[in-house]
């Protein structure tokens, strides 16, 4: 339990204000979704909020991903879309102010520790791996990174709580 809140408290610093940098993780976690038989038709539009035919939330290309790889698991889909949605909320807020996205941040760390608790029941070894995958392709272009990297600016220096997991319970 130790493991899995110190590992959450460092993926949640990555993802609200470590995210400026194309990092290796980043990119690797795109290449390794590209290549995987679960992603089709990334959205590599300009637009910051990407393709979302449907109106849900979700950027059509993540959702499908989210679709096609827990197919079998309605629970999973569940979590990782309303965390994909909680992202992409945060990356079209188009706002200057900073409480705006500490608020964002936390919606988002909520949906992101739901995501780790089923990366925990379903590869434990590979915990975090796909609520990483999702925020890479969530900034999978030029226009997406310049986006994350002005909230990261704008962020930077604040201090986040972690939220515990049971509000994933609801």
């Amino acid at each position: 339990m130790k493991k899995a809140v110190i590992a959450l408290s460092c993926l949640s610093i990555f993802m609200t204000g470590c995210s400026s940098l194309l990092n290796p993780t980043i990119h690797n976690s795109l290449k390794e979704v590209r290549a995987s038989k679960f992603l089709k038709n990334e959205d590599k539009t300009k637009t910051i909020g990407g393709i979302d035919a449907n109106n849900n939330g979700v950027r059509d290309d993540i959702e499908g991903y989210i679709k096609l790889k827990y197919a079998n698991n309605p629970e999973a889909i569940s979590v990782y879309m309303q965390y994909a949605k909680e992202l992409r909320k945060k990356l079209t807020l188009a706002s200057e102010d900073r409480e705006t996205y500490r608020r964002a941040a936390h919606e988002a760390s909520m949906k992101m520790v739901c995501a780790s608790e089923i990366d925990e029941k379903v590869e434990p070894e590979k915990m975090y791996q796909d609520t990483i995958m999702i925020h890479a392709l969530t900034v999978n272009t030029k226009q997406r990174r310049a986006e994350s990297n002005r909230i990261s600016s704008l962020v930077s220096g604040m201090v986040f709580t972690l939220p515990t997991t049971e509000h994933c319970k609801n």
